[in-house]
């Protein structure tokens, strides 16, 4: 399974200690951290900030001037890196950012699939919580053919649907269903049905067609399912 790698826009430079909380401090040449209330161990990296950040944010959603500005006066980068083997260790996983965020970090650059969140956003985002990978996942359009992207982070490989619906609905639907896979624990094998609630029930097949090719960082090595309705 992949690990996941998340990039922090930090107000400490990178000889400076950055409190996480009370008792959670990362040092400079911190190489672990264990965030309270989350039981999976974190690789730390620390990096120098890096010029015209928020760029990167704005290719994701919308932000606004102030956090923007916000982003861009991050003094350095703190990466945390690890695995996620369960939904109770996503949730954790979340609850995580969320501290890291609440201690002065301005957004969440998630590596692996692209996302980009600022820290208004990824609250907004997760919401309740009722949809824990929705952060987490990235969608790549091909002319008749919505992807996820990111999705091998979590074991799986990622989903595609025909973008016969709106845009938008396209990517409720497989983000329900990438729910239902990997919290529900439900077969990700071609011929598995997904209940994907008000739009219906859909049936997983093996899609030969990939939107990257295989050298690609985003390449899914575990492939693709398509949803068929029906």
């Amino acid at each position: 399974m992949n690990q996941f790698v998340l990039a922090f826009p930090i107000p400490a430079a990178v000889a400076d200690v950055f409190s996480i909380t009370e008792v959670t401090q990362v040092a400079a040449d911190a190489k672990t951290l264990m965030i309270p209330g989350c039981s999976v161990a974190f690789n730390v990296v620390r990096h120098e900030a890096q010029p015209g950040l928020s760029e990167i944010f704005k290719e994701h959603h919308e932000v606004s001037d102030e956090e923007a500005k916000a982003i861009d006066a991050h003094r350095s980068l703190l990466f945390l890196l690890g695995n996620i083997k369960s939904a109770d260790e996503l949730r954790m996983v979340n609850g995580a950012i969320l501290k890291v965020l609440a201690a002065g970090a301005t957004g969440v650059y998630m590596q692996q699939s692209g996302t980009a969140w600022t820290a208004g956003g990824f609250r907004e985002e997760l919401g309740d919580a009722e949809f824990p990978m929705d952060p987490w996942i990235n969608f790549v359009e091909s002319d008749d053919v919505l992807y996820t992207l990111g999705l091998e982070t979590f074991g799986l490989p990622d989903l595609c649907i025909g973008r016969k619906a709106a845009s938008e609905e396209a990517r409720d639907i497989l983000g329900v269903a990438a729910d239902t896979l990997f919290v529900d624990g439900l077969s990700s094998k071609s011929g598995t049905e997904v209940d994907a609630g008000d739009a219906g029930k859909f049936t997983l097949r093996a899609e030969t067609k990939s939107p990257f090719p295989k050298d690609a960082p985003e390449f899914n090595k575990r492939g693709v399912m398509r949803l068929v309705k029906g």
